[in-house]
C-alpha cells in the first residue's frame, strides 16, 4: 500500500465522539471505525449510545459507550479515564455534541442563551482539554477535531445565541492549536453546511440538502477522519468548511 493508505489508518488509534449515537455524530464513529480506529461513543442519551456500540461491534470493530454530559466537567473526566481504562490511551477527540432551541434575538433569555453557549462553546472546550491533558500525560500527541457549522461564518437566523457559540469555536480552536503545537496535538474545526438543490425545472425553488442526508453526514465524517488521521498532520489552526459550496456567493443551486 501507499502513503494515502498508510496515513489514512487508524488501526491501534482510539477516538472518542461526543454526541456520538445520532445524526453527525454516529457518522463521524462509523467513519472512524471504518478507518480502522477504535471508537468511544460518548453519548447522553441511553437508547442511541448502546445502540451505536452494538452496531460497530457486529461490524467488527471496537467500541465502547459511555454516558456523556458534556456541560459537566466531572462527567467529561469520567469519560477520559473510562477510555483510557479501557483502552490505553486517546489519540483523537471529536468535539460534535452541540444544539439549539431557534427563537428570535429578541425573544432569547439570558438562560437560554447561556444555555447554547454552555454546551456548544464550553463543552467543546471541556473535552478538548480533558483530550489534551490525556494526550499530554500519556507522552503522545493526537487531533483535537472540533464542530462550529456554515452559521459561524455567514450568521444564524433565529440562532444568534447558536451563531455566537459556533464563532467562539473557531476562535478557541486557532488559540488551542497554537498553545498546544509544542506537544505534537492538532487542533482544528469543520464548519458543516447545505448547498441548495434544485427541485424539477423551476429556476431558484428547492431545499436545502444537509441535516440528516446519508450524503452530507457522509461527507462530514470523511473530513473528521482527515484531519483526525495522519493524512493531515500539517494542518492545524484550520477550520474546513464542508458545506458543498452553500457559503460561496457565487455558487449557484445544483440539480438534485
Amino acid at each position: 500500500m501507499g502513503f494515502i493508505h498508510d496515513r489514512l489508518s487508524m488501526s491501534g488509534r482510539v477516538a472518542v465522539v461526543t454526541g456520538g449515537g445520532r445524526n453527525l455524530g454516529r457518522g463521524m464513529a462509523l467513519g472512524l471505525a471504518d478507518a480502522g480506529a477504535s471508537v468511544v461513543v460518548a453519548e447522553i442519551d441511553e437508547e442511541t449510545g448502546p445502540a451505536m456500540e452494538r452496531e460497530l461491534r457486529e461490524a467488527g470493530h471496537e467500541a465502547l459507550w459511555l454516558r456523556t454530559n458534556v456541560r459537566d466537567s466531572a462527567s467529561i473526566d469520567a469519560l477520559v479515564a473510562g477510555t483510557i481504562e479501557r483502552f490505553g490511551r486517546i489519540d483523537a477527540m471529536v468535539a460534535n455534541a452541540g444544539g439549539m432551541f431557534m427563537a428570535p434575538a429578541l425573544d432569547i433569555s439570558r438562560n437560554g442563551f447561556e444555555a447554547v453557549l454552555d454546551l456548544n462553546l464550553t463543552g467543546a472546550w471541556l473535552c478538548a482539554s480533558a483530550a489534551a491533558k490525556a494526550m499530554i500525560e500519556g507522552g503522545h500527541g493526537g487531533s483535537i477535531v472540533t464542530v462550529s457549522s456554515m452559521n459561524a461564518i455567514d450568521g444564524a437566523l433565529y440562532g444568534a445565541h447558536y451563531g455566537a457559540a459556533k464563532a467562539g469555536i473557531l476562535g478557541l480552536t486557532r488559540s488551542l492549536a497554537a498553545e498546544w503545537a509544542e506537544q505534537e496535538i492538532r487542533v482544528n474545526a469543520i464548519a458543516p453546511g447545505g448547498r441548495r438543490r434544485l427541485a424539477g425545472d423551476e429556476p431558484g425553488r428547492g431545499q436545502l440538502l444537509g441535516g440528516g442526508s446519508p450524503e452530507y453526514i457522509e461527507n462530514v465524517a470523511a473530513a473528521v477522519v482527515y484531519l483526525a488521521s495522519d493524512l493531515s498532520t500539517w494542518v492545524t489552526g484550520h477550520t474546513l468548511v464542508v458545506d458543498d459550496g452553500g457559503t460561496s456567493t457565487h455558487a449557484p443551486p445544483r440539480s438534485a
